[in-house]
């Protein structure tokens, strides 16, 4: 996957099964500043056939619940597409059920989508509050259920958690919350200690799983 153009546009690879969404999607997309559409697919095996074929983009966005051969979804087409390209940036544009990729609501407004795009193809991995919620809800990572509520933070260790969970940096929850920089890492490690994790990843991974609501 070569970089963006000198331009600096970003340029999108949609791959979804519903025909009204995909088409609107791409309109409202095209009509946005600083982004191309390098292709729209309705089904995987296009997609990946375009892929094959050198198709460019800097970063895909992917259906969760894209319907495929053999009972396939988007989260395989994902894994296919980075066995050829293994820096490939993608956006899930629903609430999947595991974190190997950003992950995007439908439901919500278009001014986050756009940043969520943004921040993909940057290679941040953007997982948004109300994902993270419906995670929650579906029961798709419950392994944590059996944790107890003990850990549960709160207050400003809660402020710094949703900051997180929406994929901001640590100087941008600083900047948020009326916080330094370090004061944030300072209470990002309590809670890493108290989740008993090493990463932001797997400290997001713990909040959804022992269904911690930092709202």
């Amino acid at each position: 996957m070569k970089g963006k153009s000198s331009r600096e546009s970003i340029r999108l690879l949609l791959v979804d099964d519903h025909t009204l969404f995909r088409e609107s999607l791409r309109r409202l997309l095209e009509s946005e500043a600083g982004v191309e559409i390098s292709g729209d697919f309705a089904n995987a095996e296009d997609a990946l056939a375009a892929v094959r074929a050198g198709l460019e983009f800097d970063a895909a966005l992917v259906d969760y619940e894209l319907e495929g051969t053999g009972g396939s979804n988007g989260l395989d087409l994902v894994r296919k597409v980075r066995s050829l390209r293994p820096d490939a940036r993608v956006l899930m544009v629903t609430a999947g059920m595991e974190l190997d990729a950003g992950i995007f609501l439908k439901t919500e407004p278009t001014v986050e989508l756009m940043l969520a795009i943004q921040r993909t193809a940057k290679g941040e991995r953007w997982i948004s509050s109300r994902a993270s919620l419906a995670l929650i809800a579906s029961g798709g990572l419950g392994a944590g259920a059996e944790r107890t509520a003990a850990g549960r933070p709160s207050g400003r260790e809660s402020e710094v958690l949703r900051g997180v969970l929406e994929g901001h940096s640590n100087k941008e929850i600083g900047a948020q919350l009326g916080m330094t920089e370090s004061s944030v890492k300072a209470v990002l490690q309590k809670l890493f200690e108290r989740a008993g994790v090493r990463s932001r990843s797997q400290l997001v991974r713990y909040a959804i799983e022992t269904q911690i609501d930092p709202r």
